[in-house]
């Protein structure tokens, strides 16, 4: 049994999730309900797979996993990966009206918080 903590992966996308719940609010308010749709969206389509990814990748700590670390890195990757493209497919197949605009703002943006925050919460001296 390793002695490392965990990262707080699960506070992260309980923030990112927060997040996008709040910008569609907003933007359901200041753009309409397309463009909060779409943000919704694309904010999913990063969230999902990035949580999925981060949860296998950190499944296992310290350096007798290191190989199995590794091999969940190369698995994560490529899960997270199809998943995004599929999700983005999917939304430009079966979504209409779709702003684009605001859906991969939705993707970006909530990568950027998932990435502000974990690196906040890393740097914190009690990240329990």
């Amino acid at each position: 049994m390793s002695t490392i903590k965990a990262p707080p992966i699960y506070k992260v996308a309980a923030f990112q999730l927060l997040f996008l719940l709040l910008i569609s609010a907003l933007a359901a308010i200041l753009a309409g309900w397309v463009s909060a749709y779409s943000l919704l969206i694309g904010g999913l389509i990063s969230l999902i797979p990035g949580t999925l990814f981060a949860s296998r990748v950190f499944k296992y700590r310290g350096a007798r996993a290191a190989q199995m670390i590794a091999r969940e890195v190369y698995r994560g990757e490529a899960i997270k990966l199809v998943l995004s493209a599929a999700g983005f497919a999917l939304s430009f197949i079966y979504v209409e009206p779709l702003n684009v605009v605001a859906l991969f703002s939705g993707f970006v943006l909530v990568y950027l918080a998932g990435v502000v925050l974990f690196a906040r919460l890393i740097r914190s001296p009690d990240n329990s």
